[in-house]
């Protein structure tokens, strides 16, 4: 199977795909640790390349959390992407996730947001969370980097 081709609105979010180990710590609303996530990222072209496919397995704490997620499809309102997230709620998460002028990518949703650097480093990518207590007040929830892993010939996860 050749390697799909992202679609030209996608592009910039080629460096994300692939595997990755995640690791990271979880914060209260004062800053202060309460624990440690680790598990894994993977991302990967969905076929025709207009989405890109999310799955996350990690343990945060104490807790297995799985997500399966699908990223692409413009959002018209803020000029970057849509983002499905889905979990053992009874409705997905909405989000967007809308590109900056420093680089950074900026992922927003109900009561979450965080900026992802796609570029950190050789082979690394990392991320502060923040939520909203109340309106307007931000604080930083888990702080997270994510180390590439190799993608053993798998097209789909070719950037």
């Amino acid at each position: 199977m050749a390697s799909p081709h992202p679609s030209d609105h996608l592009a910039p979010l080629a460096p994300v795909i692939g595997r990755w180990r995640s690791s990271g710590t979880v914060h209260d609303g004062t800053g202060a640790v309460t624990g440690r996530l680790a598990g894994s990222d993977t991302y990967r072209w969905l076929p025709g390349g207009a989405w890109i496919a999310h799955e996350v397995d990690v343990v945060v704490g104490d807790e297995h959390v799985v997500v399966h997620e699908v990223i692409g499809g413009r959002d018209a309102a803020t000029g970057g992407w849509q983002m499905h997230a889905f979990d053992a709620s009874d409705s997905p998460g909405v989000m967007s996730l809308v590109p900056q002028e420093d680089g950074l990518l900026l992922l927003r949703g109900e009561g979450v947001r965080s900026w992802f650097d796609v570029r950190a480093g050789d082979g690394l990518m990392t991320t502060r969370w923040e939520r909203e207590l109340s309106p307007g007040r931000w604080v930083t929830w888990m702080d997270m980097r994510f180390e590439r892993v190799p993608d053993a010939g798998d097209p789909s996860l070719s950037s």
